[in-house]
């Protein structure tokens, strides 16, 4: 009970304590506290009065205390457009004391040679009149050092000055001491117990220092090309069937004496697999899982290469797309049995439904008409989605040669069998004038002017104008191309021309206009009809001449009408790399003129690519003949070949001469072709170089005046080899070829050496 009475006197004596101290603290805040009446600013200058209260988390009638002041304090730093503010209350009165940030007056670099200011400048974007901090140099300074380190400056150094000025300005002064160029100075790896050092290190695309490659960028120590580098090395052993491979770091320090950098690639190479068992599980009804699976270019026992994988997924996914599937997850798993060193794969195809155009929308074309796009589409809003469609539609529209760029995506439609297709093209000139000079071994000098322009308006009209001047040739061109003539899916075309060809022995004059019509079938094949009238003149210049012309200064005029249908496969008609194409051509001359024959040439290509698009195999032929229909053949509608169409031999080099002066006559029957690898394989790619290997056949013959020509009647082929370059520089391509004639007779002309070299100003 005792002890009872005294637990009760505690608790009053703590209520009590606890009751004075919470009154004390009311009295406090109480004091602490004023309501004001009146805010007052004073120091602003160019900060106006209004914009530093619309800052401020205090208005007139507001209780104010110490913690509600130092919250205003940190509101107003925050804007940055201060360098101090106080604030304090005078009776019922707020006052609020500020000094202004600079702002920059100008900013300057100095010190800097490698680098110049333009470039710097536009990087740093401060603009004058910006507010200055502190931390506004401070970001600019690590800026200005991450754009040295990418120029391979690391031992740059740059210091921030600040010159104060009146009116509270300050010019922001840079001074930048960019030190010596470093670059790589070794490259080693560890843990490559299959490859070689120096295997490896064509691999990357970072390369050790060398006197010799002085403009080669390749060379600076760049961590965004280490990282790039680690893809390359991973990719290389995964295409040689080590699917372990893990390169765990790439290093790059710093030498001692600041001379260069040294990097090191750490690789754990794991064991070499072969292919295993390939299964495809479809949760799509109706597929058939083994047609699916014929599309994995896998090959049991064979070893281990991810691209056949990744060539297989897409294979498969655009099998899908052909059959209207779109959005449909195709996934691998690979599972990797180290006790056998197999691999087996086994592709997983989500649950997915036949789609449908909803819509295809085309952005960024700001001149291009929508209809130019969209008339070259193989679908329309509504249709099935064919990923084999959606293709070939985009290799049409970049064949127009309007765009730079053309991309396609397809997004989810409204429903989850809809399908939106966006279309993205980026632009590029297609009106300009040219002036093209150039030389090469068969037609020497070269200049070209043109006027042209391929989508007039954004309509796809052409429009074109050209002269050409050769040491040999003369053209003039005037012509207009409507692609879709009538509103209808076919071209017509107009033009009128002029050429002359001067030879040894003769000069030949041939002009009038041409008139063409044409279209597209299903398949990429195309049909043509075309009808010109010309005026033809040859005139002898050589009086050792022994052979017939058939026409000896005569003015023949021909009035022919022409078709050609063909087939077009390839995957681009100015660079073709995979693909083929075909065409026939049949020509009448004789609808009134002074000339009656019937023509026939034919022409077709083959191009493959190996080891995923590095190899480039074409092979193409060509070849005609011509009837006189009873009359005998003269000699400007005969055929000619050389030069380039069978290399190793001179322009016109090639069948029957003329006995007196050695001169080519034609012949009314040829054919040529060719067998070419080309590749970049070996050669850096900065250099814009592919080799190439071929070998060239061929033979004309047969003349309707055989009197003085040797070799009139000889079909007998001839062939060549050869090796040559082709290099994409800044003044235009170069193409270097070398090849001798490995069958020729003895009255043919052959060329060892062929370049030619284009410019356009």
């Amino acid at each position: 009970m005792p002890n009872f009475v005294f637990m009760r006197k505690i608790v009053k004596l703590l209520l009590l304590a606890t009751l004075v101290f919470t009154a004390n603290l009311s009295v406090a805040r109480a004091q602490d506290a004023s309501v004001i009446d009146e805010i007052i600013v004073r120091g602003n200058e160019r900060v106006s009065t209004a914009t530093i209260l619309s800052y401020l988390p205090i208005v007139i009638g507001d209780n104010v205390r110490t913690s509600t002041m130092n919250k205003a304090v940190d509101s107003l730093f925050d804007t940055k457009l201060f360098q101090d503010v106080s604030i304090g209350l005078s009776d019922t009165s707020l006052e609020i004391t500020v000094v202004e940030n600079p702002i920059v007056n100008r900013i300057n670099i100095e010190g800097n040679e490698i680098l110049k200011d333009e470039a710097l400048l536009a990087e740093l974007n401060i603009q004058p009149r910006r507010i200055y901090t502190d931390q506004l140099a401070i970001e600019a300074t690590q800026k200005l050092l991450a754009i040295y380190r990418l120029s391979g400056r690391y031992a740059a150094q740059i210091e921030p000055q600040i010159i104060r000025l009146d009116n509270n300005r300050v010019d922001l002064v840079f001074e930048v001491d960019e030190g010596p160029l470093i670059k790589i100075s070794s490259i080693k790896f560890s843990g490559n117990e299959s490859f070689s050092d120096r295997a490896l290190r064509q691999v990357i695309s970072s390369r050790v220092e060398r006197w010799w490659a002085f403009l080669s960028r390749t060379d600076k120590y760049d961590e965004a090309r280490l990282d790039f580098d680690m893809r390359l090395l991973r990719q290389f052993y995964l295409t040689r069937g080590y699917a372990d491979i893990d390169v765990t770091r790439a290093q790059g320090g710093l030498l001692p004496d600041r001379s260069g950098f040294a990097v090191l690639f750490e690789l754990e190479e794991g064991i070499r697999y072969k292919n295993g068992i390939v299964t495809v599980n479809s949760e799509i009804q109706g597929v058939d899982t083994d047609e699916l699976a014929a599309e994995m270019p896998l090959i049991v026992d064979d070893w281990y290469d991810v691209r056949f994988m990744e060539q297989g997924l897409l294979n498969i996914t655009n099998r899908l797309g052909a059959l209207g599937y779109s959005f449909v997850n195709v996934t691998p798993t690979i599972t990797t049995n180290p006790e056998t060193a197999t691999i087996d794969v086994a592709i997983n195809i989500g649950a997915a439904r036949k789609n449908y155009i909803e819509r295809i929308e085309i952005v960024n074309n700001n001149r291009t008409m929508d209809r130019v796009i969209r008339r070259e589409l193989q679908l329309v809003e509504g249709d099935a989605f064919n990923q084999l469609k959606l293709d070939n539609s985009i290799k049409d529209i970049r064949n127009l040669g309007y765009f730079s760029k053309v991309e396609v995506a397809n997004f989810r439609g409204s429903t989850d069998t809809q399908t939106v297709t966006e279309i993205s093209v980026e632009e590029q000139s297609t009106g300009d004038l040219q002036v093209g000079v150039g030389y090469s071994t068969i037609d020497k000098a070269s200049f070209n002017f043109g006027i042209n322009e391929r989508n007039f308006l954004g309509t796809g009209r052409k429009a074109d104008f050209s002269v050409g001047l050769a040491d040999k040739s003369t053209s003039i061109r005037l012509g207009l191309t409507e692609p879709y003539f009538l509103g209808r899916n076919m071209y017509a075309r107009g033009g009128l021309f002029s050429d002359t060809r001067k030879e040894s022995t003769y000069t030949s004059k041939s002009q009038g206009f041409d008139l063409g019509i044409g279209f597209d079938a299903a398949g990429d094949i195309y049909h043509r009809f075309g009808y010109i009238l010309a005026q033809n003149k040859t005139t002898k210049k050589s009086e050792k001449a022994t052979s017939t012309t058939g026409e000896e200064g005569k003015t023949l005029l021909q009035s022919a009408v022409s078709y050609t249908i063909g087939v077009d496969k390839r995957d681009n008609r100015f660079d073709p790399r995979e693909g083929y194409n075909a065409e026939i051509t049949e020509t009448y001359s004789g609808v009134g003129g002074d000339t009656t024959f019937l023509k026939s040439e034919f022409r077709a290509g083959y191009y493959k690519p190996f080891n995923f698009n590095s190899i480039i195999f074409g092979a193409k032929i060509r070849g005609g003949m011509i009837d006189g229909l009873g009359n005998k053949i003269t000699q400007s509608s005969r055929f000619f070949l050389g030069g380039r169409a069978v290399r190793g031999f001179d322009g016109g080099g090639i069948g029957p001469r003329d006995t007196g002066n050695d001169a080519s006559v034609g012949g009314n029957n040829y054919y040529s072709g060719s067998f070419e690898l080309v590749s970049d394989l070996g050669l850096s790619k900065d250099l814009g170089m592919r080799w190439t290997v071929y070998t060239d056949y061929g033979s004309v013959w047969g003349t309707d005046y055989p009197t003085g020509v040797t070799g009139a009647n000889d079909s007998s082929m001839r062939t060549s080899v050869g090796v040559g370059l082709l290099w994409d520089t800044a003044i235009g391509p170069l193409s270097f070829y070398w090849a001798d004639a490995v069958n020729s007779q003895s009255y043919d002309k052959t060329r060892r050496f062929q370049f030619k070299i284009g410019t356009r100003l």
